[in-house]
């Protein structure tokens, strides 16, 4: 396995795989969505400051992104990082990896042949991903990073089959963990509210953390702050 960094613009990604070609696999579909996405906004200025659900009659990536806002009531730019990580990993099993992973500032969309570990920050924890997963793992924070949040959660992690529509859920999600709501309530009304887009979530803030759902397994890990993928 090789680890890769790569940035372009707001885009920062670390790249697991087999070798150097499908690391550039990786980056041509990085650019590929990006050049989509941002022709696509010169046209529609509205698609990258919309906190609401825009009607997008295009196809592709710009209409993944759209349907996955819908589905979580957010605005479209609320799914791009999982949407592109997504697209990314999609072109490199296509052209031959066993082993593609891209986390795109902690939007993770995941396809192994072997167990890995994803760190579960800023807890000592990690989901533990068995061989032959195909996952996405999201998180949104009030806390950490550059990214939009209403709420104040450490972490807002949502585990899926398809990373676009798990980006955008967590940040729907982040979006309720304030300090005045029922944390227990929030958190078992919204992953009723998602079960059939979702496996599960994880909510971290403060000293609490909760889960619903199906998850990887978690055990207890060194989570090493320098493979964070974030700018």
């Amino acid at each position: 396995m090789k680890r890769f960094k790569f940035a372009y613009k707001e885009t920062i990604t670390t790249i697991l795989t087999e070798n150097e070609e499908f690391y550039k696999v990786a980056i041509r579909a990085i650019l590929e969505a990006r050049s989509e996405i941002e022709r696509y906004a010169i046209r529609f200025p509205e698609f990258l400051i919309s906190y609401e659900p825009l009607e997008c009659r295009v196809k592709g990536i710009v209409n993944k992104m759209c349907k996955a806002a819908k589905i979580a009531n957010v605005g479209p730019m609320a799914s791009v990082a999982g949407a592109i990580a997504d697209y990314a990993v999609e072109k490199m099993v296509e052209a031959g990896a066993k082993l593609a992973v891209v986390d795109n500032g902690g939007d993770i969309a995941i396809q192994t042949d072997r167990e890995l570990r994803v760190g579960i920050f800023p807890t000592k924890f990690a989901f533990v991903i068995p061989p032959g997963e195909r996952i996405a793992i999201c998180t949104s924070s009030g806390k950490i990073g550059p990214s939009v949040s209403f709420g104040f959660a450490d972490c807002a992690t949502i585990v899926a089959d398809d990373a676009c529509i798990a980006d955008a859920i967590a940040t729907a999600l982040g979006n309720l963990i304030r300090d005045d709501v029922d944390f227990e309530e929030i958190i078992k009304s919204f992953y009723n509210r998602y079960v059939r887009y979702i496996r599960g979530l994880l909510v971290v803030k403060d000293e609490m953390i909760a889960l619903a759902g199906h998850l990887p397994k978690i055990e207890e890990a060194i989570v090493k702050e320098d493979l964070i993928t974030r700018i």
